[in-house]
């Protein structure tokens, strides 16, 4: 099988035998789920690799916010006995370093997200942004994905290819991921690093994957805090020439804001509170939406970066982040706002914590209609009043 670094691989991986069985030197390990607040988008897209991998690129995780899983504590597994164990972070369940010839690397995790996470479309097609590859209809998907029974339910997975522009060959062109759902989790299964040494460990990823399962913890081990119950998703408003948001129904935040008359309201999704669409001159879409989630949603500088990948943007620093931060006065206090224009498009969000809850919002759309939308952004958000 012949993966050219120029063009879109998303092939069929191996088949579900692969699953089954694992050579004696393999290793069972047990990997602890991660007591850390829910972080929205991207929870690894700010994290740097664990034991010396800097040079790697992040993973990053799903495309929206999600929380830590609930249910079992621990997760367990039999990895390839050449993979390092790496020290876990906030968000990863298990984190594994493997080396090849000539400094090439491959970066390998687990991270389990309460709810859908977003679903398995966006997260290959950000995954492909990540590689500089165009993403894929939903028809392209289901023609080149996999899907394998596996201890944690359907596992679907892509194998995807691409050399991002000044990415180093060493540590990046190829990812291998995989996605399974289930009793209100999402696991996450992520291999990225070099084409070649990734293509020599996907046999093992693949073993790996079958292998892991939900255990409970050991008697007296400490229990991982509860995840964060998902907020119910909040019906637009119905008047079309004002859209608010008032939150009058039991168990709903309280917000209210006033929206313009061109965005029409959509239908929200499990992982979103609103959401609008916005349809230019020349048929291109702007697409508005409000997120809020428990604990502070990770941190500004991941946030922003999945934001810029999701435009075509490389990360920045702290340093950088202070000078595009905007901040807008709302009803109930202040938004911190940027405005990102890639190749890819253009990103304008805002972000909030109030009282122990993230709010997101973002309008993403082609850079002119967003720069006519631009006004209307931030007269919605001025208008926000978190306490109506």
């Amino acid at each position: 099988m012949t993966f050219h670094r120029s063009n879109l691989c998303a092939v069929l991986l191996l088949a579900a035998g692969l699953f089954t069985g694992c050579k004696d030197k393999d290793a069972v390990k047990v990997y602890r789920v991660s007591k850390g607040e829910p972080e929205p988008p991207a929870p690894q897209a700010s994290e740097p690799a664990s034991g010396g991998m800097g040079a790697l690129p992040p993973m990053g995780a799903p495309a929206v916010p999600g929380a830590p899983s609930a249910g079992p504590s621990q997760v367990a597994g039999t990895a390839p006995a050449n993979w390092e164990a790496q020290p876990l972070t906030s968000m990863r369940q298990a984190s594994f370093l493997v080396k090849g010839d000539n400094g090439a690397a491959a970066d390998i995790s687990l991270v389990a997200l309460a709810g859908t996470a977003g679903g398995v479309l966006d997260n290959v097609n950000r995954w492909l942004s990540q590689l500089g590859q165009p993403a894929i209809t939903a028809e392209q998907l289901a023609k080149t994905a996999q899907h394998v029974s596996s201890a944690l339910g359907d596992v679907t997975v892509v194998d995807l290819a691409g050399l991002p522009e000044g990415a180093d060959a060493a540590k990046d062109g190829r990812i291998v991921a995989g996605i399974a759902s289930g009793e209100g989790r999402t696991y996450f299964f992520k291999m990225r690093g070099n084409a070649a040494l990734a293509e020599s460990q996907k046999e093992g990823f693949m073993r790996w994957i079958g292998t892991v399962r939900a255990v409970e913890p050991a008697a007296g081990a400490e229990p991982a805090a509860p995840a964060t119950p998902a907020l119910p998703p909040m019906a637009p408003a119905a008047a079309p020439a004002a859209p608010s948001a008032p939150a009058a129904e039991a168990g709903k935040p309280q917000i209210k804001w006033e929206a313009p008359e061109t965005w029409k309201p959509v239908a929200p999704t499990s992982m979103r509170f609103a959401s609008f669409a916005v349809t230019g001159q020349n048929g291109e879409a702007a697409d508005i939406s409000v997120s809020v989630f428990g604990g502070d949603g990770g941190g500004d500088l991941g946030n922003v970066n999945r934001w810029r990948s999701q435009v075509g943007l490389g990360e920045i620093g702290d340093g950088e982040l202070k000078s595009l931060v905007v901040p807008v006065k709302c009803k109930d206090g202040e938004i911190l706002t940027v405005d990102m224009v890639g190749p890819k498009g253009r990103i304008l969000a805002g972000w909030a914590r109030i009282e122990g809850k993230s709010w997101f919002f973002k309008l993403i759309a082609p850079d002119q209609l967003a720069a006519g939308e631009k006004a209307g952004f931030v007269k919605f958000l001025g208008s926000v009043q978190f306490h109506p």
